[in-house]
């Protein structure tokens, strides 16, 4: 049902503002008026959200929303007067709105995990299951700790992949901006001026011209045809489907291989690690930590650890039988945080030290992407500069032949 940010006059004169669940607008003004409220303003929160074009929560939003949860939950505030208060502080609308939600919701006796699971396109399994656990068991200032502490990890470690990989994707793009651009406006111009000189030049030079002509009388074509495939390429990222073929052929590349099944083997540590802390059964921890991992066939795989776990074998067990899956030095660590009992502390040493694996693998993969991607810039600016000066060469050359003779 939606939300409505009401403000109100009571019998005393006073002033007050708040939130209200109702159909519409109208309901909610009659609901505020059989209260013996005279009704100033109405506004639905809804709106607010639409107006800002769909934006989402940040996941480092989410993560200071949980630290400061975890902060004052300890101090002795009530999650309604906590959440109150970290909502007049957020800029985001979309978080206001949900945070007033949950203000709302929790007046009313309801838990936490209720209202956020409405919100699931912004709220993960994991975030999710872990604030549910933190309620059953009386710990909810604990699990909202945990989950800062791994979503900030989490983030750290997306932010160092991204980083890594933003200058080659630079690269590329200006590649293909400045194609663009010699295909757009200087080939066509340049085509224009040599064609009406009618001389006889070679069959390559004669292709090149005749391209750069077409493309001269044909531009709004040509934009959309380069549009959409510009749109396919953005498609094929987008559907779930292509980009797990994308991620799938990928991952099996020699130096990304690597790379890629560290950083699952990070996510899923850390995962698992803060969902038995915080009194998870490992079955649910282990289905919710399969959720993580970002290849399809490791994926797939891990969906059926939980299910061989329930009936009595030892996780280490499992992934040793489960080929192809995590390093053997990873399945010998959990066997012995199996051992000693210290299974979630294990998890999260591990976790880091795979986290600093990743950022170690990343910068030695972006010292060997530079020379390779300054190669690539000198064959490409090399072949731009002989599709251009070729003709004019091939052109002066004929206009000289014709002027001796």
């Amino acid at each position: 049902m939606p939300l409505f940010l009401y403000k109100v006059l009571d019998q005393k004169g006073k002033v007050s503002e708040d939130t209200i669940q109702a159909a519409s607008r109208e309901d909610a003004a009659v609901s505020l008026k059989a209260n013996g409220y005279k009704v100033l303003s109405v506004k639905s929160l809804e709106s607010n959200v639409q107006g800002i074009f769909g934006r989402g929560i940040k996941v480092s939003e989410k993560a200071a929303f949980c630290r400061f949860m975890a902060t004052m939950l300890r101090s002795g505030l009530s999650l309604p007067e906590a959440v109150e208060i970290i909502k007049q502080e957020s800029e985001n609308q979309k978080m206001k709105k949900i945070l007033s939600d949950i203000a709302f919701q929790t007046r009313k006796g309801n838990n936490v995990s209720s209202v956020l699971s409405q919100y699931k396109s912004d709220f993960d399994p994991v975030f999710l299951t872990m604030i549910k656990a933190g309620e059953e068991s009386g710990t909810l200032d604990e699990a909202f700790d945990y989950l800062s502490k791994q979503l900030y990890a989490n983030y750290e470690l997306t932010q160092k992949v991204k980083n890594s990989m933003m200058y080659p994707a630079v690269i590329f793009m200006s590649m293909i901006g400045v194609g663009l651009l010699m295909l757009l406006f200087v080939l066509p111009k340049i085509s224009t001026v040599f064609i009406k000189l009618n001389v006889p030049l070679p069959a390559l030079t004669t292709a090149i011209l005749n391209f750069g002509n077409f493309v001269g009388k044909n531009t709004v074509l040509v934009l959309v045809i380069v549009g959409v495939l510009g749109l396919l390429g953005v498609l094929t990222i987008v559907i779930k489907k292509s980009r797990d073929a994308i991620i799938h052929f990928a991952v099996k590349l020699p130096l990304l291989k690597k790379v890629a099944l560290k950083v699952d083997v990070a996510r899923f540590s850390r995962t698992l690690s803060t969902l038995l802390r915080s009194g998870v059964q490992i079955t649910t921890a282990l289905n919710v930590s399969a959720d993580t991992l970002g290849q399809p066939g490791l994926k797939r795989k891990a969906t059926e650890f939980a299910e061989q776990v329930s009936k009595g074998e030892s996780l280490s067990g499992v992934l040793s039988r489960a080929k192809g899956t995590f390093p053997l030095v990873v399945i010998q660590t959990i066997k012995a945080g199996e051992k000693t009992g210290r299974l979630d502390e294990v998890l999260e040493e591990m976790a880091g030290f795979y986290e600093n694996e990743v950022e170690n693998d990343l910068k030695r993969l972006t010292s060997l992407l530079e020379p390779l991607m300054m190669l690539f810039i000198g064959v490409a600016v090399g072949a731009m500069v002989i599709l251009v000066i070729a003709p004019i060469y091939s052109i002066v050359g004929s206009l000289q032949s014709s002027i001796k003779k």
